[in-house]
């Protein structure tokens, strides 16, 4: 009887170490594959505003966009950052899900510049982002602002910048 117990117990850990590594991969796939796909509809809004609106000294162009980052749940894993910042000459969001590498996608075919602090997302939840399209020193950039966190519990909190 004991040996049954023992034997049992092994076969059950073991099945389940087998197990976790492919639901740690879904779970991080499923985390970026939402990441990406709304960064990709971003980058489209973003791409229009650049084609049709002209970049301005003051306030011009605005869009505001909602960016969900997904929480960390049996079908998801989290995503620890979402960053916007310039590569070479164009604007670009970089993410991490998890321990993996880096991802980065093209936004805009200008440079995207923070208005005050550099623009890091780490929680998740849903972030309110306004983007402008202005002119600084003399160059067309797309300005980045964190204006409001969709916290879990539905309550909107609004930050300074």
């Amino acid at each position: 009887m004991i040996v049954r117990l023992v034997v049992g117990t092994v076969l059950a850990a073991t099945l389940l170490g087998v197990a976790a590594q492919p639901l740690a991969t879904a779970r991080a796939d499923a985390a970026d594959a939402a990441v990406d796909r709304q960064v990709t509809a971003l980058g489209e809004r973003l791409q229009s505003m650049v084609a049709t609106d002209d970049p301005t000294r003051g306030r011009g162009a605005r869009r505001v966009a909602e960016i969900r980052l997904p929480a960390r749940t049996w079908t998801s894993a989290a995503v620890r950052r979402l960053r916007f910042h310039t590569r070479e000459g164009v604007g670009v969001a970089s993410w991490r899900v998890g321990g993996a590498t880096n991802r980065t996608k093209r936004l805009v075919g200008v440079q995207i510049r923070p208005v005050g602090e550099a623009l890091t997302l780490r929680e998740s939840g849903t972030h309110r982002l306004a983007f402008g399209y202005r002119r600084q020193s003399g160059a067309p950039v797309v300005t980045v602002r964190h204006v409001g966190r969709q916290r879990g519990d539905g309550e909107v909190q609004a930050d300074a910048s």
